[in-house]
């Protein structure tokens, strides 16, 4: 009866993952094995086919395409958020905080608006063509728009602050005696870095190239607005398919493929992590 008592506040958190999470998701992974006519309705007819079509080569490129965008936009923002992150655990309290709040600024504003704000610079009207031709740098617009390089920078630009923040998590708790002892030893500043401060500001690195890797599969409205569905991404292709293409139960297949890689990237996660106190929450 006591433990019951004890249990009982979770109660409400544990209805909510049932009715919001848990039921749309079952509903979703029945789904995924019905069949549906040429219409687009839902034939309650138990098949595999949905899944055996994944392994048509037109949708392992989308897979290959949303693998590459994920990895790609993981890797640039570690490169940009690293020194970003040292450089903020570095300073002043006061300084500190104001570094952070500027950071984590741009949640303050909608993502899709954000990502217009690209349209803007990079369109062949944009302000950075107008910039080069006022200077006669250009004799033509540059066409930067609707390429996977534009996508790409649309998505680590709106992901980089999980893993600034992610990164500077670990560098703050970065215990400086042992970097005071390498200097005295003789140890060189990029010795240092290699061999002490980078192995224990790993865990933040991991986490936070998770943290980028997992929203980078799906973040399908910026592949839209900036892509021009050029290269299909698996986000886009769910939409589409849910949509446009009136084939819920294929689309649902690939959302639960999805779901699967999500938590195998989570699994390594735990994994690499499983002996260090920080965890990804």
């Amino acid at each position: 009866m006591k433990k019951i008592k004890q249990d009982l506040p979770a109660l409400p958190i544990f209805l909510y993952l049932i009715i919001l999470v848990g039921i749309p998701l079952l509903l979703v992974v029945i789904l995924s094995f019905l069949s549906r006519d040429d219409l687009g309705n839902i034939l309650f007819e138990i098949t595999l086919s949905n899944y055996k079509k994944m392994l048509d080569p037109i949708y392992l490129r989308v897979f290959l395409n949303s693998f590459s965008l994920a990895t790609f936009t993981g890797l640039i923002t570690l490169l940009i958020g690293y020194p970003v992150a040292y450089f903020t655990a570095s300073l002043g309290r006061k300084t500190r905080s104001f570094v952070i709040l500027l950071i984590m600024l741009p949640f303050w504003i909608s993502s899709l608006l954000r990502t217009y704000g690209w349209s803007i610079l990079l369109g062949n009207d944009g302000l950075i063509n107008k910039v080069f031709m006022f200077f006669n740098i250009i004799d033509k617009p540059l066409n930067m728009m609707y390429k996977f390089g534009t996508v790409l920078t649309g998505t680590a630009y709106m992901l980089i602050p999980f893993m600034i923040i992610s990164i500077y998590n670990s560098v703050d708790k970065l215990d400086r005696s042992l970097l005071e002892a390498s200097y005295d030893l003789g140890g060189s500043k990029w010795k240092t870095f290699f061999n002490i401060t980078l192995p224990l500001t790993m865990p933040g690195i991991v986490r936070g190239f998770t943290l980028v890797f997992i929203p980078a599969l799906g973040l399908y409205y910026i592949s839209d607005l900036l892509g021009g569905g050029n290269t299909m991404f698996l986000g886009n292709l769910i939409n589409n398919m849910a949509t446009r293409g009136r084939n819920r139960p294929l689309a649902s297949a690939f959302a639960i493929v999805m779901i699967l890689l999500v938590i195998l990237v989570l699994f390594i996660y735990s994994r690499v992590t499983k002996n260090n106190k920080e965890s990804l929450y």
